[in-house]
């Protein structure tokens, strides 16, 4: 459709491309002016640009004419398509080529006869162009569009983006509200792409312009106001799942990470846990919600014990699994248990003194490294002071958990 050339009738104070349907338009100083044509008129227009989803030309116009006129038989045999559309709006309108019209006498070409036809109808002239003048500072922008999720503005409390209308010389900026909406979500708007279904949101704006300046702005959006707290549920659950996906494929030197290290050694580094998480609990709490995992209850128990104000909570990745603080009376205790796999609970007790927490942690480490390359029958057939294992029974007939809780009490000194 772009660069077509078209005839635009008006008649009866109503602007048509097709016999059968009237067309709206979106220019404001011609809106305003249909109803002023003493006659009818027409303008030969081509198409710049054809917005299909909003069923919109953008359009130029070539020559302004007055008087009757019919469409050309090549622009008949598109009426079905053009039935289709629901605005025009143009570039700019010529002063003189819409006087020409409204005016009703000879052609937009014949610029010294229409300033002659002008002088004559003084008063006519003078309200007429007052109207343009008016029409053209002060008018309203109403437009209905898509617009890509990465390039909105997360904020608190709201969406912020801007955008350029030919109506207009600056980008306006425009925002949305919602509660639900936190600043720190910037850092996963991929994942709010992949839960709303879509990579843009449909917008629909309003703008007030006078005297060249935007008074007001308004904007909605029906994705935008989805965004809720089980959606935003849904997007830490989506992003928890891919980082663990992402930590089962590496191979890594170190083998205990912080809920941080973890996170940002496995989620490309996009954002700082606290964008989605306040506490290691909560984080818990949806990596069993994504896993049909053996250990919940066990992990959940273990996480409420954990001694988080002398160490942060460890993450392994391979396997998935956490390492836990426990204080007991007498000594601390460093606990390995796993998510998934069917692996004993791996307990070893120290001497209670903060001093040592570090420097067990680093022996820790270095045991992994030997399970791994090596095995663990091989480090569990050797004999070592302060280790211990709690065995699970997965037997269903039987309160599995409540008897490892009991043995893991004996050992927890």
């Amino acid at each position: 459709m772009e660069g077509l050339k078209l005839k635009i009738l008006f008649k009866n104070a109503q602007a048509y491309l097709t016999e059968d349907k009237a067309i709206n338009i979106e220019n404001q100083t011609l809106k305003q002016q249909v109803t002023n044509f003493q006659s009818d008129a027409y303008w030969i227009i081509r198409v710049l640009k054809h917005f299909k989803q909003e069923r919109r030309f953008f359009c130029e116009v070539i020559s302004y004419n007055y008087g009757k006129s019919e469409f050309d038989s090549s622009q008949e045999k598109l009426t079905k398509k053009l039935n289709q559309l629901q605005s025009v709006s143009f570039k700019n309108i010529d002063t003189l080529g819409l006087l020409s019209t409204l005016l009703s006498k000879g052609k937009y070409s014949n610029r010294r006869n229409i300033r002659r036809q002008a002088v004559q109808k003084t008063q006519d002239f003078h309200s007429i162009k007052e109207d343009v003048k008016i029409s053209t500072l002060n008018y309203q922008i109403n437009r209905s569009f898509y617009f890509p999720i990465k390039d909105l503005a997360f904020k608190n409390g709201f969406v912020s983006f801007e955008q350029k209308f030919q109506e207009y010389q600056d980008s306006i900026k425009f925002i949305v509200e919602n509660d639900a909406i936190l600043e720190q979500y910037d850092a996963v708007k991929n994942y709010f792409e992949n839960v709303l279904n879509t990579k843009k949101v449909r917008v629909t704006v309003k703008v007030d312009i006078e005297n060249h300046q935007v008074v007001s702005s308004f904007a909605q959006s029906e994705e935008i106001e989805r965004i809720d707290e089980e959606l935003i549920e849904e997007v830490k659950l989506r992003f928890v799942k891919s980082t663990i996906k992402n930590s089962s494929r590496a191979e890594q030197e170190n083998n205990l990470f912080t809920t941080e290290e973890y996170f940002e050694t496995f989620s490309n580094g996009d954002l700082e846990l606290k964008a989605l998480y306040e506490d290691h609990e909560e984080l818990i709490e949806d990596l069993l919600k994504i896993s049909n995992t053996k250990h919940y209850d066990h992990l959940r128990y273990l996480s409420s014990k954990h001694t988080h104000e002398l160490m942060k909570l460890r993450f392994i990745n391979k396997p998935f699994s956490f390492v836990f603080l426990i204080e007991g009376d007498n000594r601390y205790h460093f606990i390995w248990e796993t998510l998934n796999t069917k692996e004993a609970t791996y307990v070893w007790s120290t001497e209670k003194s903060v001093g040592v927490i570090q420097d067990y942690l680093g022996k820790i480490n270095e045991i992994i490294k030997t399970v791994r390359a090596d095995g663990k029958l091989k480090y569990i057939s050797k004999t070592e002071d302060g280790f211990r294992r709690v065995f699970h029974n997965y037997n269903k007939s039987i309160d599995g958990f409540s008897e490892w809780k009991e043995d893991l009490k004996k050992v927890l000194t």
